[in-house]
């Protein structure tokens, strides 16, 4: 059958072809990128959906395969779609999306992982070809591979490599957003802010994948305990500049797979936390006796970040309106064994309580920070939705200034490093009715050692605020700031 008389492929239910090695993991790469790309499902989720949920008995390296497969094609879609296109003798948007997502896979293979073989890359796929079409596709498929493979063995080049010093404006933007699969508007957004220099920077760094790092329960366990006993089971892991109680795992040797499987989780020694993060607990420096308010709670990692800072003691009430993910709150507060939090599914911008010491607003955002964590932010976000996501901003603000007690402070983050959702955002407040009881309050004690001359923030925290960029501080993009009522 000629590639012209292509149907629409589906995945088949028959898997007598998945017992080749390989074959199911890429099937399931398959299925999971398609359901972010054509329904909306957010990575992660799919992933340990997919994974968690599959019938095939998946070793760990079957997992960390899988991950690194979907991961890859997000982050290199432009690229990878422009190879397929320079052999392909149809338009991308004419191939069905499992079979597209197919070839992705394989085109990734090829170009980002050396140590598989072409020849093992062709066969899986034409087999996978098989599951998901016809024998048709499979040839089509086989042909397709085996001419990018001969043009890469006679060094011919998709297109000449473009030299970005050479470029500006609009031109600049355009080639670096397809270098690296970002919107347009969003390197143009970069680009207008941060220069040419660290627009490039910024744009790297999403490209490669976060680190892991923990923070340490430390009612549980003594941080460096906890890393001696890590040292013991072959993983190294390095302490934070920025929060004493974070570790950043370097190396994992014996010790593979899903984070459950590092010693002590289900005791609750530990929580998945960037460094970033688990900051905001100590911008909000909370006292054992302290009533504090989260009113975007879940999934909770702050939450219980400070229930530990608290030393399980006073209370926090936990608000998110989505009671499935305030599940994952309840979870973990169970977990690690803490009983000063409590939960209640509520609307954070209209929840009434008497006014208490603390309250901590971590506002939905465009989530420009995470993008390496979050890969398909580059296929869904678009410029109209930070104007959106800035009305939730500011209603929760409002709500929230209502809530704090006279002396008492206001902590604002988000995972973005948009201007809109961060410094304008508190400059909004400052001056807009419902701030006029706030003042700005000094971060500068709030860093560690020497971590603030290091990351250069001495003016913001000054001012009362941190902007944490992954292109200059190592660790995910993030906003903080401490407003205090007087």
């Amino acid at each position: 059958m000629s590639e012209n008389s292509e149907p629409k492929p589906a995945l088949k239910k028959n898997d007598s072809h998945l017992r080749k090695r390989g074959v199911s993991s890429r099937k399931i790469a398959v299925e999971v990128l398609i359901k972010v790309q054509e329904k909306g499902a957010y990575t992660n989720i799919a992933l340990a959906n997919a994974l968690d949920g599959s019938k095939y008995d998946l070793s760990e390296r079957d997992r960390a395969f899988i991950t690194a497969l979907v991961q890859g094609v997000l982050r290199n879609k432009n690229n990878l779609d422009k190879a397929i296109g320079a052999v392909a003798s149809k338009p991308i948007d004419k191939i069905q999306p499992p079979l597209l997502n197919l070839l992705r896979i394989a085109f990734f293979q090829i170009e980002s992982m050396p140590d598989i073989p072409h020849s093992a890359v062709v066969d899986t796929a034409v087999e996978l070809a098989r599951v998901i079409g016809h024998v048709g596709l499979s040839k089509f498929v086989n042909g397709i591979l085996r001419t990018h493979i001969r043009n890469i063995e006679k060094g011919r080049l998709i297109a000449e490599p473009v030299d970005m010093s050479k470029l500006e404006g609009a031109e600049l933007a355009a080639a670096l957003a397809e270098r690296h699969s970002m919107p347009l508007w969003l390197v143009s957004r970069w680009l207008k802010r941060f220069g040419a220099e660290e627009t490039e920077k910024l744009l790297k760094a999403s490209d490669v994948p976060a680190k892991l790092t923990v923070r340490v329960n430390d009612i549980a366990m003594e941080t460096e305990g906890y890393q001696r006993l890590l040292l013991d089971k072959g993983v190294v892991a390095e302490r934070s500049m920025l929060v004493p109680t974070c570790l950043v795992i370097t190396e994992r040797k014996s010790l593979k797979g899903p984070i459950e499987k590092l010693p002590g989780y289900e005791d609750g020694i530990f929580s998945v936390q960037d460094e970033a993060a688990a900051f905001v607990g100590q911008v909000m420096a909370p006292q054992t006796s302290d009533v504090v308010i989260d009113l975007c709670a879940a999934p909770g990692g702050k939450t219980v970040n400070i229930g530990e800072l608290m030393n399980n003691k006073g209370r926090i009430i936990a608000i998110d309106k989505h009671e499935k993910r305030l599940n994952m709150v309840k979870e973990n507060r169970l977990r690690l064994g803490l009983t000063n939090i409590e939960t209640y599914t509520a609307d954070g911008t209209t929840y009434e309580h008497p006014p208490v010491d603390k309250v901590l607003v971590d506002a939905p955002c465009s989530g420009t920070g995470v993008i390496n964590k979050r890969s398909d932010i580059r296929l869904k976000l678009k410029e109209e939705d930070i104007a959106e996501v800035n009305v939730i901003q500011k209603a929760l603000l409002t709500n929230a200034a209502k809530l704090v007690k006279p002396g008492g402070a206001l902590i604002y983050s988000t995972c973005s490093i948009e201007r809109e959702e961060n410094e304008d955002m508190i400059e909004w407040f400052l001056n807009d009715e419902s701030g006029a009881d706030f003042d700005r309050d000094d971060i500068s004690a709030c860093f560690i050692n020497d971590s603030l001359s290091k990351l250069g923030l001495e003016e913001e925290a000054a001012q009362g605020y941190a902007l944490f960029l992954p292109s200059r501080h190592d660790f995910s993009g993030f906003f903080v700031a401490r407003l205090k009522r007087k």
